[in-house]
């Protein structure tokens, strides 16, 4: 990927070459060592990563409360397509590393892909104190793609002492003892209808005595006569609260992309007999059982694991005499119960177009709920009014998005309702909020090692008010051209994620009213100009602003 990348940089190059050349031409006279429309320098080699058609924002959220995680993360990708995940700089990492909770990365633009052939990969991502989180992807379609994982902090699992059962399955197995079964848990899922069940299975009564014990105690033998009077407590430390999903499963020989909801995790703290505590089961097997009365449209049901290799879901087949069951033979396991719908979702669904009476760029958050209220998913959509999206991965049902107000530069969008995801035209109108107005931004990024050399980034950003406690509003940058909606006499940050670098600039919405020219304050290592455009309909602000020399050197400059 590095060598291709390198073939797009070259081609840019004989581009500015040509440029130059050109530069004698009469349109030109006027100034030839300036661009007629952008006003660049003609020798300022401008390098765009526009011929990236497919770019993917990972965001790391606490699966509890919902805020972003900000400790380190670090993020491989597995799978089909993994190696196809790449950086920026064309280069394939084995493993990204970020502290700002979230990432920008890209798909090699050799790489074609569609709906009958979708690029399929997997993320793993792991964050010190926080389970590790693995889930598959099947893209269909190119274009801006923002994903929100959600990681579950070890210490928001709740710890439960349960009451289990005793199966003797050897020749000393009576009816007494057999009838003896595990204690049923429900869980507080919101998918309800499940339990799980803990039995420990011994070839025959004497291996309870047989097994270690924390300080060398053991269960009096007495006890084991009378097998039913013993007191067998798994304490399991779990999880339930998660949202339905989406994700990539293993079935009847197909990797499908479909509805996936984790039930339960959970984890065994400790096994009690008699109040001894078990540190070495000896030959000894623990037994869970799961059953599942809950929705039918989730046809697959058991306990489950993810193949990081195919980047899936692989539900346990059942045992000959019990369904939905896992066997372990050690103290130290862990496990996932989860649902599962057999149906594969659409690949690509209804078509929504946002529109709005202001020229400018956005990024609009919404959330999926299907016809219980029960959330589905979240959807981002990142372009230009106005623009037309096309849902990927959709569900042949009715849904209602709501849309998170966390724009400020808009006002509240209304719920819209939609009969069935996978087909119908929405028109979404979107109107700005009040004391907002119409600007472009043109960022020219320089390497300050190599000033000839700079930046105009087709790459997703973010701006505010400086120091305000309004959220970050999302930008979509082509070219290094953005249209915005900003408050005037305001100072502003903008800021663009490189690897888990951000890179800030500062400028003003302040202008000379009579030719629209910069008033602002001036900022060390950033140059700003400014001028009206289409007979002062709006102000065109040119940043050039020096990056870091570290992301230069990504690059090879």
């Amino acid at each position: 990927m590095k060598n291709s990348f390198k073939k797009y940089v070259n081609k840019i190059v004989s581009l500015a070459v040509v440029a130059v050349l050109l530069a004698g031409c009469s349109e030109y006279f006027d100034n030839p060592l300036k661009d007629k429309e952008t006003g660049d320098d003609v020798n300022l080699l401008l390098v765009d990563f526009n011929f990236f058609t497919t770019r993917m924002t990972f965001k790391l959220y606490d699966a509890k409360d919902s805020s972003l995680i900000t400790s380190t993360a670090e993020i491989s990708f597995s799978g089909k397509n993994g190696d196809d995940i790449v950086t920026f700089a064309g280069e394939k990492k084995t493993t990204h590393s970020t502290t700002q909770g979230q990432m920008e990365l890209t798909v090699d633009p050799n790489i074609d892909f569609s709906t009958s052939s979708p690029l399929e990969f997997a993320i793993n991502v792991d964050i010190d104190g926080y389970n590790s989180l693995s889930k598959g992807f099947q893209i269909n379609t190119t274009g801006k793609k923002t994903f929100e994982l959600y990681l579950l902090n070890k210490s928001d699992e709740e710890e439960s002492d349960i009451e289990g059962g005793i199966e003797i399955t050897g020749a000393s197995k009576s009816a007494a003892i057999s009838k003896i079964a595990g204690t049923s848990v429900k869980s507080a899922s919101t998918a309800g209808d499940y339990e799980i069940k803990y039995l420990l299975s011994v070839p025959d009564k004497s291996y309870i005595v047989n097994m270690e014990y924390e300080n060398g105690s053991v269960v009096p033998f007495e006890s084991v006569n009378d097998v039913g009077t013993l007191s067998v407590i798994f304490t399991v430390s779990k999880y339930s609260a998660y949202n339905e999903d989406e994700d990539v499963i293993y079935n009847e020989g197909a990797f499908i992309f479909t509805s996936f909801h984790k039930l339960e995790t959970g984890s065994l703290v400790s096994l009690k007999i008699n109040g001894y505590k078990v540190t070495n089961l000896n030959g000894a097997k623990i037994k869970v059982l799961g059953s599942y009365a809950g929705d039918a449209e989730y046809d697959l049901f058991g306990f489950t694991d993810f193949d990081t290799n195919d980047g899936a879901w692989y539900f346990y087949e059942p045992s000959d005499d019990l369904k939905d069951t896992v066997l372990y033979e050690t103290l130290n396991f862990n496990y996932t119960l989860a649902r599962a719908s057999s149906e594969g979702l659409c690949g690509t669904g209804s078509n929504i177009t946002f529109s709005s009476s202001v020229v400018s760029s956005f990024s609009i958050d919404a959330d999926v709920f299907n016809a219980d209220g029960a959330k589905i998913k979240a959807i981002n959509f990142k372009g230009n009014f106005p623009e037309t999206f096309t849902v990927e991965n959709a569900k042949s049902a009715p849904v209602k998005l709501v849309f998170r107000n966390n724009n400020p530069s808009f006002n509240k969008i209304s719920d819209l309702e939609i009969d069935n995801f996978c087909t119908g035209d929405y028109n979404v109108s979107v109107t700005p909020a009040s004391g907002y107005e119409q600007y472009q931004i043109v960022l020219r990024a320089l390497c300050p090692d190599n000033m000839t050399v700079g930046v105009a980034p087709t790459y997703s950003g973010e701006i505010k008010i400086k120091g305000s406690s309004e959220p970050w509003q999302g930008i979509d940058m082509i070219g290094g051209k953005v249209d915005i909606l900003a408050k005037p006499d305001q100072e502003y940050e903008m800021r663009l994620l490189w690897d888990s670098e951000w890179e800030y600039a500062t400028f003003s919405t302040i202008f000379n009213e009579s030719d629209g020219s910069y008033a602002g304050p001036d900022y060390a290592d950033t140059e700003i100009t400014s001028e009206y455009i289409e007979n002062k309909a709006r102000i065109k602000v040119n940043v050039r602003k020096e990056f870091s020399q570290s992301i230069c050197d990504d690059m090879g400059w």
